[in-house]
């Protein structure tokens, strides 16, 4: 990767579950970000300084609009019932994290059913960012080009490395290439950008400013997003660098569960035959619901008592009554917890409360077992970060969960993670080390060892016997690694005189893996390297060198006779 600092900017993209953005600095002022402040909403109630996460493609799969332009577009299409063609797609990043079979052929499918290769539409989503940054940065910089930037493209640290991979790819695709481009650890990013905060701007649980500035201070990370909550600790160095001292965790807990809750209650009122009738028919008023549950969303508490409101639209009403749907009905289910006349549907508050409680819970869970460990014992504040921590529901939660910390709320929470993404692209160093989630290595033929390998795996060979399937371990689940840390073994091919090698990188959860076929081993990776057929195995030897440390795991191969080296990044 070409060094960042032979960038004159460093630009990162956030595509979120929810809402995307971007944001940048330049080289002579890293910590002056700045972040589009003018997407059009439409005319929209609903303010952000994101746009949303929507692709909308024409009925030929071209590229046509992302964000509020694509949400706004697809509407208004919707309104004359000609959006069935179209291919629109909304919230997708959580595939990535679902997915355990994810591949470059990975299908997404879209709001109406239709399926698209997801690769594609990950790629129009950084290729539209990208291009609206150049147009913004051209309205300052004319003669700026994309070889002028640094790209940071930021993912949760929970993804694993096929997802990580994969939205490489995809940036790859959107023009950016491998020597472009960083990928940044969403909590990670975050906390570099807290450690440059002015104290005055950062609310506490306790009505001061708290200092995770100090070297030795530990404090947790707890990004919430829509899709995800992402979850790390880290230690100040003296060198004012930050250790891991726990691994990334955390789970499908952010805002959209919300949602999903909130259209399940919605169809339990009026059914789910009405609700598939009416998002079939009524496409446009169907997704000014989801807008109308967006605002209401973040205005909810803890100590919230009275009605919430949300409008209704009229054809909703209109669907219920024809399939034979009485008011009578909605009385009998709910009593007098839910109201609905003409389009005002008001809801009793501890339902809608009911609705954060599950992922909300699940992620106080979450923290206090992470915090329950010894080795946590010196962490005293948490940062809560990400979209879904703006919530009041959120914050009031975590603070009567966890009294006895500090919990920061930096302002502006939803875009702490982008801006930090930038200046952890101008200075990777600043995490000085990682803790290792998986036990790395590959597949060799290694020597037998009667005591622990299985006699049907056993080869004979001139050499000695060898055991198939064998797990050379490269680095340890749970050990602290260093970034650019290099581990490296001398290869050689099992036969004499072969023409090439091909050989499999795994992955283990656990740290005593012995073979690659082992139910807790997973491969990520295939390498194949070319060989000299005119040599014996002795002298056709090849480096095989693991770089740890870094936000995506890296392996090289250098081959002994030709010199050739190659970097390979991982297959799936």
């Amino acid at each position: 990767m070409a060094s960042c600092k032979e960038s004159l900017i460093v630009a990162a993209f956030d595509i979120g579950t929810t809402y995307s953005g971007y944001a940048y600095s330049t080289n002579n002022d890293p910590r002056n970000v700045c972040t589009n402040q003018i997407w059009i909403a439409g005319g929209r109630a609903l303010v952000s300084l994101k746009t949303p996460t929507c692709v909308l493609l024409d009925p030929h799969g071209k590229f046509h609009s992302f964000g509020y332009e694509a949400e706004n577009h697809y509407a208004s299409l919707a309104e004359d019932e000609n959006h069935h063609e179209w291919y629109y797609f909304r919230r997708f990043k959580m595939m990535l994290q679902e997915d355990k079979e994810l591949a470059r052929e990975t299908m997404l499918e879209e709001i109406n059913g239709k399926n698209m290769e997801a690769l594609k539409i990950f790629s129009y989503s950084i290729e539209y960012l990208k291009d609206h940054l150049m147009r913004t940065l051209h309205n300052r910089l004319p003669d700026v080009t994309e070889d002028d930037i640094q790209f940071v493209l930021t993912v949760p640290a929970i993804w694993n490395d096929r997802a990580k991979q994969f939205m490489r790819d995809a940036a790859n695709k959107a023009g950016i290439g491998n020597n472009k481009l960083v990928i940044a650890l969403e909590p990670e990013a975050a906390s570099i950008w807290c450690q440059g905060i002015e104290t005055e701007v950062q609310r506490s649980s306790k009505g001061a400013s708290a200092n995770i500035s100090a070297a030795g201070t530990q404090y947790m990370i707890v990004d919430i997003g829509g899709g995800t909550a992402d979850i790390t600790v880290h230690e100040k160095q003296r060198d004012k660098s930050l250790k891991e001292i726990a691994p990334p965790s955390g789970g499908p807990w952010g805002g959209t569960e919300v949602d999903n809750s909130f259209l399940e209650f919605l169809a339990s009122v009026v059914s789910d035959e009405v609700m598939d009738t009416f998002k079939e028919h009524q496409m446009a008023d169907y997704l000014d619901i989801l807008r109308e549950f967006e605002t209401k969303k973040r205005s909810i508490e803890t100590t919230s008592s009275r009605k919430i409101l949300i409008k209704i639209p009229a054809s909703l009403k209109e669907i219920f009554e024809e399939h034979g749907k009485t008011m009578a009905s909605v009385k009998e289910l709910f009593g007098d917890k839910v109201d609905w006349k003409g389009d005002k549907m008001r809801i009793d508050a501890e339902i809608i409360k009911n609705m954060f409680s599950m992922p909300v819970q699940k992620l106080v869970y979450h923290v206090r077992s992470i915090l329950a460990s010894r080795q946590m014992r010196n962490v005293r504040s948490i940062i809560l970060v990400g979209g879904f921590a703006e919530s009041p529901y959120v914050q009031d939660t975590i603070k009567e969960s966890f009294g006895e910390k500090t919990i920061v709320i930096p302002q502006d929470c939803g875009l702490v993670v982008l801006k930090g993404a930038v200046v952890f692209g101008h200075k990777p160093s600043s995490i000085s080390s990682r803790i290792a989630r998986y036990t790395y290595g590959l597949e060799l033929a290694v020597p037998f060892d009667k005591s622990i390998h299985p006699e049907e795996y056993r080869l004979e060979h001139k050499d000695g016997d060898f055991c198939d399937f064998g797990f050379w371990k490269a680095v340890v689940v749970g050990t602290s690694i260093s970034p650019g840390q290099r581990v490296s073994r001398i290869g050689r091919p099992f036969e004499d005189y072969q023409d090439h090698v091909k050989y499999g990188i795994f992955r283990s959860t656990r740290p005593n893996t012995i073979l690659v076929i082992e139910e807790d081993c997973e491969k990520i990776g295939d390498v194949c390297m070319e060989l000299d057929s005119s040599k014996p195995s002795k002298d056709n030897t090849y480096d095989q060198t693991f770089v740890f440390g870094d936000t995506e795991i890296k392996f090289c191969t250098t081959n002994h006779v030709t010199g050739e080296e190659m970097q390979v990044y991982l297959e799936y």
